[in-house]
């Protein structure tokens, strides 16, 4: 027995008004489960989670689904990047393409649909159960790929110079991260092919290469059969200097522009410079691009800012989307403490968690090392880990940061600095004599406390996050080339903030 036409099932759903579920829904909720049955099989847990279980059928019309979500940032999300997979899911479940509309519903009561236990249910008894209850072939055809155990996983991600470690479900997400993060995200599921390349930028330890290694891992983990090429520009550099003494170059070209699915290079910065590494990889990249595979890269600078790196690279790097990844705020830094904590089975104090948190404000990296060399020093002293042994041992590894500033009190003591009011700075006025004092105390906020631009802007009285960003970055290239004025006014500043 086939199911009855989509138009009458959409027509007869239409009618249902109520809360509750009559007979006459019951094949509209079979296309949004089965639906759902297969984008699961087609993102990770964590993305269907994230994004898909947050959705609700709201109603529908003869051509027309709209499902409805609270959060809006979810719902710009989903139209920007899944909203192909999920129209191609509801086609294969209803027969015929339909027209997706995702809104904002805020918290009015949703169709009630009946709930399909996606975790509990294993594949095969989902097509068994399809096709008992519809007495046809399944709705769909699901297209598994039959992914591989955690041992094969594991050797897959580490022949291809990936840690198995460096997951999605392993990074600390926090508003420093959270775009980057789910850019990478939807590289990863194949939902953000207009992503290419994602060019990553930030700091030193910051998790760069933990989201780079995830895309990678992500991948394999979807699909065994994905030609993942990770490695440093370094080493590329480096494995290109070998192929050109043996004369390999043949089987150098190969593996990286016909045997790639997925390029991921680490601090690209550094082929700054070296002409036959950028010529190489100038053409690899075109190859791989026109042949439609994924690039992504990290750098700690944006394309432009790149030195020595020829502007023809530099244009191609900035073809897909650039995210940045910043210093976490001291929310993010909590949280990594205690991720980390709990994965090394470490107990720690609230006091201890802030004071270290509070101690290392710009690097992730040295956050995670300083808990480690702590704990273990802790240990060898067969003493518990509280703060006064926390305050010692900060002292002995030269952290001692302790001294929390904030954005107020950096912007009254520039004020004061330069006899002009905080409201001055935190204005709109763009005479020189505030201008400049402004743009410092955006550099030291930023420096000093780790706050994201976008809330750097909110406290500058309002301002764009860009305005922030494009500050920091002047005066830091001011004091980095030398110039003195700024160069002096940054360093007596600060010995005034960390005194």
């Amino acid at each position: 027995m086939s199911l009855p036409p989509v138009e009458m099932c959409l027509s007869r759903c239409c009618l249902v008004m109520s809360s509750s579920l009559p007979q006459a829904m019951l094949p509209m909720q079979e296309i949004w489960n089965a639906a759902l049955l297969e984008l699961k099989t087609k993102v990770n847990a964590h993305n269907f989670k994230t994004w898909f279980e947050k959705l609700r059928l709201r109603e529908c019309s003869d051509e027309t689904i709209v499902l409805g979500v609270d959060d809006p940032f979810v719902q710009v999300w989903i139209n920007d990047n899944y909203m192909d997979l999920i129209e191609e899911a509801v086609a294969h479940a209803a027969g015929q393409p339909l027209k997706i509309e995702i809104v904002e519903s805020g918290q009015d009561e949703p169709i009630e649909v009946e709930n399909i236990d996606l975790d509990a249910e294993p594949m095969a008894a989902r097509s068994a159960r399809l096709d008992g209850e519809h007495g046809q072939a399944a709705l769909f055809d699901f297209g598994i790929i039959e992914p591989p155990s955690a041992a094969d996983l594991s050797e897959l991600v580490s022949a291809a110079g990936m840690n198995p470690r460096y997951t999605f479900d392993e990074f600390v997400v926090g508003p420093s991260n959270q775009f980057t993060h789910a850019a990478c995200q939807a590289v990863a599921s194949g939902s953000g092919q207009t992503y290419n390349p994602l060019f990553i930028f930030g700091g030193v330890g910051l998790g760069k290469t933990h989201l780079l290694q995830a895309i990678g891992v992500e991948m394999l983990r979807r699909d065994p059969r994905t030609r993942v090429r990770y490695l440093s520009a370094e080493v590329f550099m480096n494995e290109l200097i070998g192929s050109l003494r043996q004369k390999t170059m043949a089987e150098f070209r190969n593996q990286f522009r016909n045997d790639c699915d997925l390029l991921l290079i680490d601090d690209i910065q550094f082929i700054g410079g070296k002409d036959s590494t950028q010529e190489e990889f100038f053409h690899t990249f075109n190859a791989l691009y026109q042949s439609g595979k994924q690039i992504v890269m990290t750098s700690d600078k944006t394309p432009q800012e790149l030195p020595g790196i020829e502007e023809r690279l530099a244009s191609r790097f900035a073809w897909g989307l650039i995210a940045d990844v910043q210093a976490p705020e001291i929310e993010t830094r909590v949280a990594i403490l205690e991720k980390k904590a709990e994965e090394s089975q470490i107990e720690l104090s609230k006091e201890v968690v802030l004071l270290l948190a509070t101690a290392i404000r710009s690097n992730v990296r040295e956050l995670e090392g300083t808990l480690v060399r702590m704990v273990a020093q802790a240990k060898l002293m067969n003493v518990p880990l509280n703060t006064d042994l926390a305050r010692q041992l900060l002292k002995r590894m030269n952290i001692q940061h302790e001294r929390s500033l904030g954005v107020e009190q950096i912007i009254r003591m520039v004020a004061s600095h330069f006899d002009i009011k905080p409201s001055d700075i935190k204005g709109s006025r763009r005479t020189r004599a505030i201008s400049e004092p402004r743009q410092m105390a955006m550099y030291l906020s930023r420096k000093h406390t780790g706050e994201s631009y976008p809330e750097l802007g909110r406290k500058f009285g309002g301002k764009d996050h860009t305005t922030v960003l494009t500050a920091f970055r002047k005066i830091e290239d001011l004091v980095e080339m030398g110039n003195n004025e700024f160069a002096t006014a940054i360093a007596e500043l600060e010995a005034l903030l960390l005194r």
